[in-house]
This record gives structure tokens, C-alpha cells and sequence, in this order.
């Protein structure tokens, strides 16, 4: 009778095997289905749970610098469409927050001028556009009448000087120190009687 009694191995203990994880799985799909999972979620005191959770026990055990080597920046940032995301922006709203005073107070400026190459700019700036573009008989004209006007001021200046300076000269000539320097008063057509 003993050959009779199937091995432990052998077909029977696979069917048994097999049904009792037919049974299993259907008790936990039943379990599953009449679990209550936002009643079950009131129950957990959430705060309570935190509170037990150490958080610098758990990000002392992560190495930080092995998970960012699994990460393949260049695939993430493909998966991004940069149009779409600066279509989201509004940047006059974003300027808005900007306080361009405070930003320009914390610019060095003697620093910034040193970085300037005023020669490369100079370099890019097209004289022959720029003469083309300026009206320069206007300007000639303005600055030759300003000179010519200033050149006759000067002039009469000088011959005012002069004839002062020939008066006193001629008034020393004849002794008179006693009249004023000037014409002769008969110069001026009026001869005394």
C-alpha cells in the first residue's frame, strides 16, 4: 500500500499547489474588492506616520551622486518642449517683479566699462553711411556763418580797440590831455562858432 500514496513531488502535489494559489488569489481579488480604500485612508493618522519617519536617516543612506549618474539629462530635456513651456510664461508679469534699479545698483560699472572694446565698436560703425546720411552743407553753412560771425565781432572789437588807442595818441600829439579821446569834433560836422 505504500506504493499507492503519491510522492511529494509527484502530479497530485502540483494540482494541489496549483489550486491553492487559485484560492489565494481569489480570496485577496475578494479582499480587494470590498476594501473600503478612502475609509481605510481616514483611519491613518498621516501626521503620525511622519512623525515617525526619519529624514535624515533615510537621505543619509542615498548617494546622491549615484543617482544623478543614472540620470540621462540630455533624454529628459528632450522629452521637454521649450515652446511650450515659454508660451506658459508671461513675462510681463515676470518683469513686473523685476526691480531694475536694484539690479542696475548691484552692477560694477568701471568693471563693465573695462570689458567694453570702444576701438571693435568704432570698427563696426560705417562713416560713408553716416556722412551720406548727415546734411553736411547745413552744417558747414552753420558753422561758417557762426565763424564769420564771430570773426566780424572780433574785428570790430579790434578797430573799436584801435581807434581808441589813435585818439589817445592824437590827443597826446597835439597837448590837449584835456578833452576826451575820440574824433575831432569838426570831423563830425559840427564846428563850433
Amino acid at each position: 500500500m505504500i506504493s499507492r500514496l503519491p510522492r511529494p513531488g509527484g502530479r497530485f502535489a502540483g494540482q494541489v499547489e496549483s489550486m491553492a494559489q487559485g484560492v489565494a488569489q481569489r480570496v485577496i481579488d475578494l479582499l480587494v474588492e470590498s476594501l473600503d480604500v478612502n475609509a481605510l485612508i481616514a483611519r491613518i493618522d498621516v501626521n503620525a506616520v511622519v512623525e515617525r519617519v526619519n529624514l535624515n536617516e533615510a537621505l543619509d543612506r542615498v548617494n546622491l551622486n549615484e543617482a544623478l549618474d543614472r540620470v540621462n539629462l540630455n533624454e529628459a530635456l528632450d522629452r521637454v518642449n521649450l515652446n511650450e513651456a515659454l508660451d506658459r510664461v508671461d513675462l510681463n508679469e515676470a518683469l513686473d517683479q523685476v526691480d531694475l534699479n536694484e539690479a542696475l545698483d548691484q552692477v560694477d560699472m568701471d568693471k563693465l566699462m573695462d570689458r567694453v572694446d570702444i576701438n571693435k565698436i568704432l570698427d563696426r560703425i560705417d562713416i560713408d553711411a553716416l556722412v551720406k546720411n548727415t546734411d553736411l552743407g547745413a552744417l558747414l553753412a552753420s558753422s561758417s556763418s557762426t565763424i564769420a560771425t564771430e570773426v566780424v565781432d572780433l574785428g570790430r572789437s579790434r578797430a573799436v580797440s584801435m581807434d581808441d588807442t589813435l585818439a589817445r595818441w592824437v590827443s597826446r600829439l597835439r597837448r590837449n590831455h584835456t578833452g576826451p579821446a575820440g574824433p575831432p569834433e569838426s570831423l563830425n560836422g559840427q564846428e563850433k562858432p
